[in-house]
């Protein structure tokens, strides 16, 4: 008799075992994709332009570009100068730059040439992909001007 009732009870938790583990309990989870956005305070550091590597001279500052769509503005440094100007986000990654002035201060020509290559391509650029850590500005679907977050920006 014993034994009997020792398979019953065996028998008894077992079912209730897979009972609860059989349970339909659906948790609804709430799954929210969240797109990266501009933040005024976020500086962007150049690391690539048309697919190349930047490779700055001794000496020049890197070429950095911070965008406050809230503001409709852009401003960063060339490498030499400051520059600055009118950024209109068009939704979709698109975007519009107003007209880009600059400070003129006298820097060594190889710096000069870095920076007008950067203010040609940035005057190209019509719409953009913005990642956590990663920025490109692109001409149609072609990637022309690659940037990273500064180190520093990357808490926020």
């Amino acid at each position: 008799m014993k034994y009997k009732t020792k398979t019953l009870v065996l028998i008894i938790i077992a079912i209730a075992a897979i009972s609860m583990g059989a349970c339909k309990c659906h948790k609804k989870v709430a799954v929210i994709e969240a797109k990266p956005e501009f933040n005024a305070e976020e500086t962007w550091m150049l690391v690539s332009m048309r697919g190349k590597e930047v490779v700055y001279n001794e000496g020049q500052k890197q070429i950095t570009l911070v965008i406050n769509p809230e503001a409709g503005t852009m401003n960063g440094h060339s490498g030499c100068n400051r520059y600055f100007g009118d950024f209109k986000d068009l939704g979709d990654g698109q975007f519009e730059l107003g007209m880009i002035n600059a400070t003129k201060m006298a820097c060594p020509e190889p710096f000069h040439k870095i920076e007008g290559a950067y203010m040609q391509l940035l005057r190209l650029c019509d719409n953009y992909t913005l990642g956590e850590y990663t920025l490109e500005l692109k001409q149609k679907d072609k990637v022309l001007l690659l940037f990273e977050k500064q180190q520093d920006d990357m808490s926020k």
